[in-house]
């Protein structure tokens, strides 16, 4: 596996300890494109991003809003595995898909927003020319402590490859978060 040890040492704790505790699993992450892509996702929970870090095949980068950084010592572990904080997230977003890197944005723009999404991860899309790997996460919902029980119990907390949005395939940014939109809150 390829991949920094900073990388490889979250995607490791992650699976330890999520797959440890709630089973989770990842559905149709075999067949996606080549990197860099951005992998956007629903975003009802502190877990969704320790979940993609634990399923997705390859290294990944998360934007994450700045005030989740502002704790020193939460902020560096953040940073430490792949947190890219806001205001500024975006310039390394792109810096990072040049270089061949995946990125993951929840376009919903902070937890439990849909249907609003914001434009941001599409406008980037486009302008990188680079696929949208949309993910559903699942059972994710809930107020904590009992979707945490609920998920060790039923043991039913997993991300969803649902589809993959081209930007040749739309005529601007607002048709691709439609698109994304429409597919998260259907299926």
């Amino acid at each position: 596996m390829k991949g920094s040890l900073r990388w490889r040492l979250g995607r490791f704790l992650s699976r330890l300890l999520m797959g440890f505790l709630w089973g989770i699993r990842g559905k149709n992450l075999k067949d996606i494109p080549p990197s860099p892509v951005l992998v956007a996702a629903n975003h009802s929970s502190y877990m969704d991003p320790p979940l993609i870090m634990a399923l997705w095949p390859r290294e990944i980068y998360f934007v994450a809003h700045g005030g989740l950084f502002v704790n020193p010592i939460f902020g560096a572990f953040l940073k430490f595995f792949h947190g890219l904080p806001l205001p500024g997230a975006y310039r390394e977003a792109y810096r990072l898909l040049r270089k061949g890197y995946d990125v993951a944005i929840f376009p919903e723009g902070g937890r439990n927003r849909l249907p609003e999404v914001k434009p941001g991860t599409f406008k980037i899309a486009r302008r990188m020319n680079v696929p949208v790997v949309v993910l559903k996460i699942h059972n994710n919902d809930g107020k904590p402590p009992l979707k945490w029980i609920r998920w060790f119990v039923c043991r039913d907390l997993y991300a969803e490859r649902v589809a993959i949005l081209y930007p040749q395939d739309f005529s601007d940014e607002e048709k691709m978060m439609e698109s994304f939109r429409r597919i998260v809150m259907d299926v």
